[in-house]
């Protein structure tokens, strides 16, 4: 067991004073710049065989591992709510991030004996018959020395949807996966004996009895692994070898009684590292981890949604969590930077959307939420960007990939074609399974099929008072309008075009300003915005055709949003996630489709 202490200066820390307004889903703060979010997994309940073929529509606690030139995220899957039994985990693949295969089930439902088991404190746990497991993961992945990449999840019981782990687990299952995705079989690599199970109970074998050696010796790593397996600590518990940070309930505050949840870390130096947990808990160990300096650090202002860090390709670190304190209300998922991997700054959102959940659900809050990374013992590398995956609202599982350097506002104004700019840099893309961004033959595509959501691309930009957009878009004639807006560093839009029915209009107001004729040819779309006099002029193929005065008063222009569904509202603070379903979700809308080839920005004098 590690020894620790209560620090004071030493542990990570947010050094500025901006927070997220939760009024607002992306908090009212600025954009991190080259940001492409992909949904890989759209709940379905009434056509699984759109999602994962089970139609489950509680999904939620990825984990992420790029190996053998894949991206690999398994998650896990309820029918409709936290701890429920009969859960399972599935797993999915992607060479580039973008296009992701059907998600499979890497473990699968597990019936229970029933019996009465004598835990090593003298409780007495009841198991019924016809009990299904509860699947439960903090962490799935490892990649062994030897090469060999291992997923792993935690079985349990969970009587009245109470926590399934310690006295109340069955154990860690782990299986071998091979490089085309198919897996070997699952085994036991934790047994909870404490919890009273006991050998001719367990379903599986323990990892001790496979014929591949490797494979044993994969596990035998893990086990070796503290980093790793500190990531156990809730479902495992302080009997176990394995952990070595135990509960100590002083670090939160007096009315908590909370383990060290959802642990991560990042080295700085081969000898310092810091630990990140659930609750702003922070620490750093300056001989590797023996050793720790533990607080509570109220700076991150943030709750049990997870965090995540490591350090960037170009030698500076970043942080990602969400900028909330309000468990039910997830959201916006942020970004900070720092020098040192100490202090923390320049908090900007990196996903700032809450689409409307769904599904009614036992304890599935709003927003994007358990967030995880590439870990940083994985030596195969996809790119010199940040990855991570993370579900929103406990329904869907999305990925992000984050360019680097992080930071708000590209150094440039953008335009250009998009040609072979596979993730569309520097622009932030909204992408969901019905509607899709995507770089098409050298052009942006937005398509939307979607009943409820909408497909999004964002470029931030240096703000100026004074500012020229030229977009260059066809599209057929639709009844549902394609918004083009520009807004201030904060969101406020000054000015918002739309297209739809086959003409083009401006926003004056409340009214909706007739502006031109807009066929299925290919048109190039002009927006001269003065910021001073608060008026935009417009031109269609390069004739002037109006001038519009601004919705609202900014003082300069920094980001244009292209979307195809109108901006929603995001929950509130004052909201609970308690609703029914929304009807008609799971079919697919009539398509629309939007292709824009160039899009040219410049700063006006």
């Amino acid at each position: 067991m590690s020894g620790y202490k209560f620090a004071d200066n030493e542990a990570p820390k947010y050094t500025e004073k901006e927070f997220a307004d939760l009024s607002k889903s992306d908090g009212r703060l600025k954009h991190t710049s080259g940001v492409f979010s992909r949904q890989i997994l759209r709940a379905n309940r009434e056509h699984p065989e759109m999602a994962d073929g089970e139609g489950n529509t509680y999904n939620h606690a990825p984990d992420m591992t790029f190996w053998n030139g894949y991206f690999w995220v398994q998650y896990l899957s309820n029918r409709k709510d936290e701890h429920e039994p009969g859960g399972l985990s599935f797993i999915s693949r992607s060479k580039d991030g973008i296009s992701w295969e059907k998600p499979h089930i890497s473990f699968a439902k597990l019936l229970l004996p029933s019996k009465d088991n004598l835990c090593s404190d003298g409780t007495i746990v009841h198991i019924p018959e016809n009990t299904f497991a509860v699947m439960h993961q903090r962490t799935a992945f490892y990649v062994a020395p030897n090469g060999k990449l291992l997923t792993t999840g935690f079985y349990g019981y969970s009587p009245d949807h109470a926590v399934p782990w310690e006295k109340n687990g069955l154990g860690r299952v782990v299986r071998e996966v091979f490089p085309d995705g198919t897996m070997g079989p699952v085994y036991f690599i934790y047994v909870m004996y404490s919890s009273g199970w006991k050998k001719e109970d367990l379903p599986y074998p323990e990892y001790r009895e496979a014929d591949d050696q490797e494979f044993i010796d994969a596990c035998n790593a893990l086990l070796n692994d503290r980093f790793e397996t500190q990531q156990w600590a809730e479902e495992h518990g302080n009997d176990c070898e394995h952990v070595f940070l135990k509960t100590h309930n002083e670090v939160y505050n007096r009315y908590e009684n909370k383990p060290y949840q959802a642990f991560t870390r990042y080295h700085i130096n081969k000898n310092t590292v810091v630990a990140l947990w659930k609750h702003g808990i922070t620490g750093i160990s300056f001989d590797d981890g023996e050793n720790w300096l533990i607080k509570k650090e109220p700076s991150f202002a943030t709750t049990g949604a997870k965090a995540w860090g490591e350090k960037t390709s170009d030698g500076k670190y970043a942080l990602f969590y969400i900028n909330s304190i309000s468990s039910e209300h997830r959201y916006p998922l942020v970004s900070l930077v720092s020098d040192d991997g100490i202090n923390f700054h320049g908090i900007s959102t990196v996903f700032g959307e809450v689409p409307p959940r769904r599904y009614e659900g036992l304890n599935k809050d709003f927003g994007p939420q358990y967030i995880r990374g590439i870990c940083e013992n994985n030596e195969e590398k996809p790119d010199d960007a940040v990855w991570l995956t993370y579900s929103v609202n406990k329904e869907d599982i999305w990925v992000s990939r984050i360019s680097v350097p992080i930071k708000a506002y590209p150094d440039h104004y953008f335009g250009s074609s998009f040609d072979n700019n596979m993730y569309l840099e520097p622009w932030n893309i909204y992408s969901t399974c019905f509607a899709t961004v995507e770089n098409i033959n050298g052009a942006m595509v937005l398509t939307d099929k979607d009943p409820l959501d909408f497909a999004k691309a964002e470029l931030n930009f240096p703000a100026c008072d004074k500012f020229s957009v030229e977009i260059d878009i066809r599209c057929e004639k639709y009844e549902k309008a394609l918004e083009i807006e520009l807004c201030d560093e904060k969101g406020s839009v000054c000015e918002r075009l739309y297209i739809e029915n086959g003409s083009l209009f401006g926003r004056n107001t409340s009214v909706k300003q007739f502006i031109g004729g807009f066929d299925e040819k290919r048109h190039r779309i002009t927006i001269e915005q003065n910021c001073v006099e608060c008026e935009s002029i417009v031109f269609l193929d390069g004739k002037k055709v109006c001038d519009i005065r601004n919705m609202q008063k900014v003082n300069a222009v920094s980001r244009l949003i292209i979307r195809t569904k109108p901006e929603r509202t995001a929950p509130g603070v004052d909201k609970r996630p308690v609703m029914p379903d929304i009807k008609n979700c799971d079919h697919a809308s009539d398509e629309r489709k939007y292709t824009i080839f160039s899009v040219y920005t410049k700063k006006l004098t």
